[in-house]
């Protein structure tokens, strides 16, 4: 994989949330949640991660060590789908999607009530795996339906830049929706050159927002043997139609 040529977010400010969406088509809040909430999440996920099998043998499963050779990120793999099974209906999980802060953004940034749950998942990234990477994409191929709909990534725990966290392509929601290509589930990804990634060495209670038309992808995790473990919450007007 080639090296990705990378800058900071620019972290946002309230009551502009409208402005910098307009501009850039992101949004990036640093320590908006509590990170005793994203932390509990974590704790979730990583026991059910340690049930799965996807962590080092006789680690603290809090430590996020993967198991020699284990590669995570299909899609369509049968213990990935278990996983989603088991964490997606968690209070834990349900409670930090809904946080007030983050609707409090979102409903600044609509101007009306939030409509949640629009495509949630918590994805897990094994290290030394590009070929399940998540490719430069739109959400609004996959998603489809409103133009409006935002997610909020939410990394669970630290996620410095060697660790896989997300980085935006800013300005390029205002290109429209891109032709994709590629095969596999989550694989259908945009062609882009000589691009600029925006992205951030990211801690607990960070969130980044962005548009289903902003082009977005995973930086490599390029830790030894760490896993990355974040959560996409998918958000739209209440009054737009599914």
């Amino acid at each position: 994989m080639p090296e990705l040529m990378l800058e900071p977010l620019t972290e946002s400010a309230r009551g502009r949330e409208r402005e910098q969406a307009a501009e850039c088509g992101y949004l990036f809040f640093h320590g908006l949640v509590e990170p005793e909430v994203v932390l509990d999440l974590r704790s979730k996920a990583l026991a059910f991660a340690e049930e799965l099998g996807w962590l080092e043998e006789g680690s603290s499963p809090d430590d996020g060590i993967a198991r020699r050779g284990i590669k995570l990120g299909d899609y369509d793999a049968l213990d990935w789908i278990e996983f989603q099974r088991k964490l997606l209906p968690l209070p834990e999980f349900i409670t930090l999607g809904e946080h007030p802060r983050v609707l409090e953004v979102l409903e600044e940034l609509f101007g009306e009530a939030v409509m949640t749950r629009r495509g949630d998942i918590c994805r897990v990234m094994s290290p030394g795996t590009p070929e399940l990477t998540t490719v430069a994409h739109q959400d609004h191929f996959y998603v489809r339906g409103s133009e409006r709909v935002w997610t909020a990534w939410i990394p669970l725990g630290d996620c410095p830049n060697e660790l896989g966290g997300l980085a935006v392509l800013p300005g390029s929601h205002r290109r429209g929706l891109l032709p994709h290509f590629g095969d596999g589930s989550g694989r259908q990804g945009v062609e882009v050159e000589d691009a600029v990634w925006a992205t951030a060495d990211y801690q607990a209670g960070d969130v980044l927002f962005f548009n289903c038309l902003t082009v977005h992808r995973a930086c490599p995790n390029t830790t030894a043997d760490r896993i990355r473990i974040s959560a996409d919450y998918r958000y739209q007007p209440a009054s737009e139609p599914i």
